[in-house]
């Protein structure tokens, strides 16, 4: 054997131990977060640790908002009710009423989110400003508001963690206005699958009372595509929805 093929053979040999070290790294945090991946809660799992959780979404994810609050902005009407659902730390539901105008109530099924939220919109409004977004807690399968109160709802990186997203889907119909949208983003399958949730967002949508139905894969940042979205519409007031 040369020695070139045998130092080929040495750095195949390192590489393959390399990769199945990071397989087996893999398998191992898989198994954590199917098991240990948050408290759960009525209406759908929880995440662990809103300081951490915070910090991520004030600085890492802060482009993707960004995104996503002009998408948002480009289909509600002006001065919009714009209801996120899963809001977390509350920094889209802030985005989209200081930079865009539009009036947002969102909720979590975590308090230690929602009083995260109210902390950070809190540093972001002054007292008594009537463009600061309510965050309560709140289930999505079981919305605490009046038939037709928004113009759009929106929901990111959190129906994989809904106990029942077929019920949610049917309460933000409800909720929604004849035209109304939601917009939804969540990872996509493969993703949801090792978070231990099998929802197939195809079907679910189909099964749902919207009317018109859009799905497509959502690249961010660049060409990575690790992300879906779903956009639904409730039938204007002179259509029938569709069954």
């Amino acid at each position: 054997m040369s020695r070139r093929r045998g130092a080929m053979l040495v750095g195949a040999a390192v590489l393959a131990g390399a990769a199945a070290g990071l397989g087996a790294a893999a398998a191992r945090s898989v198994h954590r977060r199917r098991h240990a991946s948050g408290p759960t809660a009525p209406g759908g799992r929880l995440m662990n640790g809103a300081a951490g959780y915070d910090l991520a979404s004030r600085f890492l994810f802060a482009p993707l908002f960004r995104r996503i609050a002009v998408e948002v902005a480009a289909l509600a009407p002006p001065g919009a009710a714009v209801l996120d659902v899963g809001c977390g730390p509350g920094h889209l539901a802030i985005r989209l009423a200081r930079e865009r105008g539009l009036r947002v109530t969102a909720c979590d099924l975590d308090p230690a989110m929602v009083a995260r939220a109210d902390a950070n919109a809190a540093r972001g409004f002054a007292p008594g400003d009537p463009g600061r977004p309510a965050f309560l807690v709140g289930d999505v399968a079981a919305l605490p508001f009046p038939d037709q109160t928004f113009d759009l709802a929106v929901s990111t990186f959190s129906l994989h963690h809904w106990a029942d997203p077929a019920a949610g889907l049917r309460e933000l119909h409800r909720v929604l206005r004849p035209g109304g949208r939601v917009l939804i983003w969540d990872v996509v399958a493969p993703l949801r699958r090792l978070e231990g949730h099998e929802v197939d967002l195809t079907a679910l949508a189909a099964a749902s009372p919207f009317g018109v139905v859009r799905l497509a894969a959502w690249r961010w940042p660049g060409p990575v595509r690790f992300a879906e979205r779903l956009e639904l519409v409730r039938a204007p007031a002179t259509e029938s929805p569709a069954t």
